[in-house]
């Protein structure tokens, strides 16, 4: 059984005056930027915040194991930031949480590009995506279970998970608590995105820090690594790896969401 207060024991920092906030989004929507942007804000600014996702995926603990578990109900309480989430996971369903009450942000991306970004992070043969500290076995053979997969095989067999994920986001959140976010816009002014983040929950922080934290995450890779997290990160990516059939099959599959969220996939 996961003890849970020994793995978080020492994350369990005082609750500030607040009430309960949250940040969403998905693998490979710009998660990690943004998660550790407002994890290096809210560490510098002595906000209590905690990424639980993060925290176990370290621990070698994966969501099959967690997502769903009441035991965690008792951590999500008022005053801290939780992020780290690239899906919504069941347990925070609970009507307890009141979730749909809550302030929380949510960053997405197409899911064209997404999809061939998850490919080289860790799909097919790829596996640049960091590893946990504990239990990497495990982890490295579920991303291998695509090994014999193509780019265009990969992305046509991974776009109904995907899609799942932004029709839970647009089923379950109340979007008039949310402030919503796309990789596209964000990608190029990381500095005005933090401050519409902190805004939005209602957190006052410094102008410096948040330029300080803006500067050091503005990555923007001249040149395509295949082997590194942060791969290209320009939009678009998708024309250039995908055969135009994968991207009309997309098209098809991700119409009605996108067009929901306000993205234009003719384009």
């Amino acid at each position: 059984m996961i003890d849970y207060k020994k793995i978080f024991n020492a994350k369990l920092a005082p609750c500030g005056n607040f009430q309960d906030c949250y940040a969403f989004s998905i693998h490979k929507a710009g998660s990690s930027l943004m998660h550790k942007m407002i994890g290096e804000v809210c560490h510098s600014a002595g906000i209590p915040s905690i990424s639980i996702p993060d925290t176990l995926f370290n621990e070698g603990i994966f969501d099959k194991d967690w997502q769903n578990d009441e035991r965690l109900l008792d951590f999500f309480i008022p005053g801290k930031i939780f992020y780290g989430f690239r899906y919504l996971p069941e347990i925070l369903l609970n009507e307890s949480l009141r979730l749909r009450e809550k302030k929380s942000v949510l960053l997405i991306r197409d899911p064209r590009d997404a999809l061939v970004s998850q490919y080289f992070s860790f799909g097919g043969k790829n596996v640049s995506h960091k590893l946990p500290s504990k239990n990497q076995d495990t982890f490295l053979k579920e991303a291998q279970a695509t090994s014999h997969l193509n780019i265009d095989q990969y992305v046509l067999q991974a776009a109904e998970i995907y899609l799942d994920k932004l029709n839970k986001y647009k089923e379950n959140l109340n979007f008039e608590n949310v402030k919503l976010f796309k990789y596209e816009e964000i990608y190029f002014d990381k500095r005005k995105f933090l401050d519409n983040i902190f805004a939005h929950f209602g957190i006052p922080v410094e102008s410096r820090l948040l330029d300080e934290v803006a500067e050091k995450n503005d990555v923007r890779p001249e040149v395509e690594d295949v082997a590194k997290h942060i791969r290209k990160g320009s939009p678009g990516d998708h024309v250039d790896k995908l055969m135009p059939e994968t991207i009309s099959k997309l098209n098809t599959i991700f119409a009605k969401i996108c067009a929901w969220y306000g993205y234009d996939l003719s384009t």
